[in-house]
């Protein structure tokens, strides 16, 4: 991780993502490989299809439905998280009325992490008490995230705004309003800015195309899934660790494809048309990656933002950190959080995740070492389709 301008930590201007098929403006629309991309679409396509029809002529249905309803169960508590962590997130915004009346910055400190901690305290009780299953965990626990660092960016950025009230150009605390806050909580950010770049109107078309790409993209995962990684998965104490690991590796490996469509490409343009946000990139170029440290700046930018600027920068400028123990310090947040994901999918705590994140240390300096970027763009690559299914197998067989 290295210093940047900061120019680059906030959203400026009106771009839509790279792989954006309903936008003609997309860059997938400029690049000579369009071609391929959009067959590979249809391939996956006509793979769902085909599926369908021949489990249909076999077995007298055209899907599995035992995954979906394991999904379904605790629909209600699933239904509920997102207005009650949407609501709970204006503790922050109650946390400024209550600067501006004159509360002290100790108090305030304590009061953030207080109502920031209280919130995972919650959401984590009802996942273990309730016993939620794979797909509720999931959701619940990264949107807990998402408010989380919505919050912290929220308390962040104003009280550097706080501290630099004697710039002309400040507009604190005249942005504290309710509808400030709430448009923020609805823009598909991750860091604070006073403004965001707009599209001029909401598009029915482009949002109808996304929701048609969002469906056959979720469904695509949920027949990959439960075709090939939940009997797998299922059969894991009853088979060799290699041979898990084998049957895993190219299911876990599309599916892990599909949610970055399905997230990057489809929910967040989703979001961002509904709240007209214009600057879409929400991620860049992984794909020619030539370390994790490229990966982990590319894959997904929201984030990416939020570590760079709230964590990684705020030790270096606030508190003398150096670059190095800066960037492990993020990497160890980072990883911390992936791993409490982890754990309460699997109510057990392994460290498995937190491990082969620490991996790419050494790899990161192997590459460095050896000065060549195709080196670097095969090793990751190999990243790519060894790590996800390796991870998948240990937390399988340890649970």
């Amino acid at each position: 991780m290295s210093d940047k301008d900061t120019k680059d930590l906030g959203y400026t201007m009106v771009r839509p993502s790279f792989f954006d098929l309903a936008d003609p403006n997309a860059g997938i629309y400029k690049c000579e490989l369009k071609g391929l991309y959009i067959l590979l679409v249809l391939i996956s396509t006509f793979y769902i299809g085909i599926s369908a029809v021949q489990r249909f002529s076999s077995v007298g249905y055209f899907w599995e439905d035992a995954l979906f309803w394991a999904m379904a169960k605790d629909w209600l508590i699933v239904a509920l998280a997102y207005p009650f962590l949407f609501a709970y997130s204006f503790m922050a915004y109650f946390l400024q009325i209550l600067i501006i009346k004159g509360l002290s910055y100790n108090l305030s400190v304590v009061f953030q992490h207080l109502s920031q901690g209280f919130m995972f305290l919650v959401v984590s009780y009802i996942i273990v008490t309730w016993d939620c299953g794979f797909s509720q965990t999931m959701y619940m626990t990264i949107l807990c995230f998402c408010f989380f660092m919505k919050m912290h960016s929220y308390t962040m950025v104003n009280r550097d705004l706080r501290e630099n009230q004697d710039k002309s150009e400040n507009k604190y605390p005249k942005n504290i309003t309710i509808a400030n806050y709430a448009n923020y909580l609805l823009t598909p950010v991750l860091i604070y800015q006073l403004s965001y770049p707009r599209i001029p109107k909401f598009r029915p078309e482009y949002f109808f195309k996304k929701l048609i790409l969002l469906f056959f993209q979720l469904f695509s995962m949920y027949v990959i899934t439960s075709d090939h990684i939940m009997p797998a998965l299922a059969r894991g104490k009853s088979i060799q660790f290699l041979d898990l690991y084998c049957r895993l590796i190219l299911p876990t490996l599309i599916v892990y494809l599909l949610i970055f469509f399905v997230a990057f490409e489809q929910i967040l343009n989703l979001l961002a048309e509904i709240s007209r946000f214009g600057d879409r990139e929400f991620y860049q170029d992984w794909w020619n990656s030539l370390s994790q440290s490229d990966f982990a700046r590319k894959w997904n930018r929201p984030i990416h933002l939020f570590l760079y600027k709230h964590v990684y920068l705020e030790l270096r400028t606030r508190y003398g950190f150096k670059n190095m123990a800066s960037s492990l310090f993020t990497l160890l947040f980072s990883s911390l959080c992936h791993e409490m994901i982890a754990a309460l999918i699997c109510k057990k705590i392994r460290f498995y995740l937190l491990g082969i994140m620490w991996l790419q240390f050494p790899l990161i300096f192997l590459v460095k070492t050896v000065k060549n970027d195709l080196f670097g763009l095969y090793l990751f690559l190999i990243g790519i389709i060894a790590g996800p299914p390796l991870i998948l197998t240990l937390y399988a067989v340890s649970i």
